[in-house]
């Protein structure tokens, strides 16, 4: 059965992309398709409730000039050393936090961009202790 499945595989290759329309088209035909339904269909979306969610919040990038105010904002908030907080600094985009409520990463994201830095908050799941 293997062989014979690699056979059809083969020959399928060495269609070109107009006889491979019309296979396309006898095959719905054939077997009773109906192959733009599912082709068109939405993809599916991942509905997240922001007040009940927990967030991450991503520090992106930074400013021009504006490393050190990073570094200094990150240290604190890490609880990193300098060395550390420069390297954090240095190779983003990189989450600072994760699983905070939507306040808490309001407050963190205004004090990075305070700081000089781009951030994104990232809805990641649903904090059920809040329902």
């Amino acid at each position: 059965m293997a062989s014979q499945l690699d056979s059809l595989v083969e020959q399928l290759g060495k269609l070109t992309v107009i006889e491979a329309g019309e296979l396309s088209k006898k095959l719905e035909k054939v077997w009773n398709l109906d192959l733009s339904a599912l082709t068109s269909a939405p993809a599916p979306v991942n509905v997240v409730d922001e007040e009940t969610s927990l967030v991450k919040v991503i520090l992106t990038g930074f400013a021009p000039g504006k490393k050190i105010p990073i570094i200094k904002a990150i240290r604190p908030i890490l609880e990193l050393g300098l060395i550390e907080a420069k390297n954090f600094a240095e190779d983003l985009p990189k989450a600072v936090k994760e699983d905070l409520d939507k306040a808490d990463a309001e407050k963190l994201k205004q004090i990075l961009e305070e700081a000089g830095g781009t951030v994104e908050l990232k809805w990641v799941k649903t904090n059920f202790t809040d329902l």
